[in-house]
């Protein structure tokens, strides 16, 4: 399969599937690994596509979390990720997986913040948008690698 062609199953992938995992390093040197919300998932975000429409050619993710979390202590002491997407099936030809590594960053622009916004997350942030604990994270990846159709795939994305 072609690398263009690898890439817009990648997408399609990242618009598709309910959860993501991202791993961060702890200040013991051990992966951290935990479920977070895929808000580039279409049908579960739909209030979101507006935002992911002038990134349907990257891989761009945002994660919303708590300011005072134990992974946003270990993301400011080493921004360096990984976030995993699959879709698992018995049959071989049909499994997907794929993992994005960079650095992620905290968006600190409150009118992107307030757009990014979904109903229901004050049950976490009651100050809505304006929630000091409210913090959106921001990953471009710089590779992908995973598996489509029993084939393993590695691509530079920066």
């Amino acid at each position: 399969m072609e690398e263009k062609d690898l890439k817009q199953e990648c997408l399609n992938l990242m618009e598709t599937v309910g959860v993501l995992y991202l791993s961060t390093i702890g200040s013991d040197g051990i992966p951290y690994t935990r479920i977070m919300s895929n808000l580039r998932n279409k049908k579960e975000h739909p209030g979101l596509v507006k935002i992911f429409e002038q990134h349907k050619e990257d891989f761009l993710i945002y994660m919303v979390t708590s300011s005072s979390s134990a992974k946003m202590q270990q993301i400011r002491a080493n921004p360096k990720v990984s976030v995993y997407l699959s879709i698992y099936t018995d049959i071989p030809s049909e499994f997907q997986c794929l993992m994005l590594g960079g650095e992620i960053e905290e968006v600190t622009n409150k009118q992107f913040k307030k757009q990014l916004w979904q109903d229901g997350w004050e049950m976490f942030w009651p100050g809505k948008a304006d929630d000091p604990e409210f913090t959106v994270l921001r990953l471009m990846p710089a590779f992908a690698k995973g598996g489509y159709k029993e084939a393993p795939f590695e691509f530079k994305l920066k």
